[in-house]
């Protein structure tokens, strides 16, 4: 009889990823899903799917019951509110990333699970931080959350004895994600602004290279570790540049000084705070802390993972070639 995992998250890009890749390596994958998700695909591709909530410690119970690992990938990336209050966007991060991740680490560790692979983020150590002992620089309320659960990760492993391994994907391109396709968009319509100089290095990494470093990162990490997973790093004009060649464009890059825009940022943020208000439906454009990480350079350490026999499955440019490729059979 096949092994039983649980993929929680299990219908967001990287989810739906992971989860077919698991069950083509002959594991029985149990999806934990919000209700409300789009299952179609998970559906389609004969994989179970439980419905609960990761404040709904009893649904996490039902679903852990009989799994031998679980992949916690469930997570409030961004709040649904174009605006609401500081407090409650915090609180609301902190539920989900934090919180919710204790829970569903405790109900994981009362069924007897063997191994807990925690996917945290690197803004949980922000920019400024190379290896993944490095002290935490978190720069924004999203990161500082995925920190949190790290923490509560943690402590319920000290409590409860559970095995687990975190690591701390980059940001993940690949066919069907959504950041990237509305890129691609963006350069064929023929004018994409840019923040600042461009020269800055964004933190990225291709979902099989991803889903392979999770794989090894789970087979053969130490417990208690921490991997980062990204790729070399590659200024964002050039990664541009490289994006207009393979969609066959001459954009026109529109550099906004950071000089310029920093401080209007920085001014908007402040304003919003002194109201206790916080605007994620304006992104980094009213979030300044998310404005220093859209434009610093990121360059993690990946040799702890590369020890155990990681590397990305291609260069960056090829896997950003390959994600093009496949993502022009949809319309953009």
């Amino acid at each position: 009889m096949a092994e039983i995992v649980l993929v929680t998250g299990a219908a967001g890009f990287i989810g739906r990823s992971l989860a077919a890749r698991l069950a083509a390596g002959g594991l029985k994958v149990r999806c934990l899903v919000h209700s409300g998700s789009d299952t179609s695909a998970l559906k389609a591709a004969g994989l179970d799917c439980f419905e609960g909530d990761l404040l709904d410690k009893p649904s996490l119970e039902r679903a852990a019951a009989g799994v031998s690992a679980v992949w916690h990938l469930g997570a409030l990336v961004r709040p649904h509110e174009f605006i609401l209050s500081r407090r409650k966007l915090a609180e609301k991060f902190r539920a989900v990333n934090a919180q919710g991740t204790e829970n569903m680490a405790s109900a994981a560790a009362a069924a007897g699970v063997k191994r807990f692979i925690y996917f945290s983020s690197i803004s949980a150590g922000g920019p400024a931080v190379k290896k993944e002992g490095d002290k935490p620089r978190p720069l924004t309320a999203y990161g500082r959350s995925k920190l949190a659960g790290e923490t509560a990760m943690r402590r319920v492993a000290f409590e409860t004895g559970l095995d687990f391994v975190i690591v701390r994907p980059a940001m993940i391109y690949g066919p069907g994600a959504q950041r990237w396709e509305s890129l691609f968009k963006l350069i064929k319509k023929g004018l994409v602004p840019v923040p600042g100089s461009g020269n800055y290095t964004p933190s990225v990494c291709w979902i099989e290279s991803l889903i392979d470093g999770a794989l090894i990162a789970a087979e053969k990490g130490a417990p208690g570790s921490v991997f980062n997973i990204c790729e070399e790093p590659i200024t964002l004009n050039d990664l541009t540049a490289a994006l207009a060649g393979f969609l066959k464009v001459k954009p026109v890059f529109i550099r906004v000084p950071e000089a310029l825009l920093g401080p209007a940022i920085r001014l908007l943020d402040k304003s919003l705070a002194a109201f206790g208000l916080a605007a994620p439906g304006l992104n980094f454009l009213a979030d300044y802390g998310a404005f220093k990480e859209a434009v610093s350079s990121w360059s993690h350490d990946t040799s702890k993972l590369r020890a155990l026999g990681w590397k990305p499955a291609l260069p960056t440019r090829e896997a950003f070639a390959e994600t093009v490729r496949k993502s022009r059979s949809a319309p953009l």
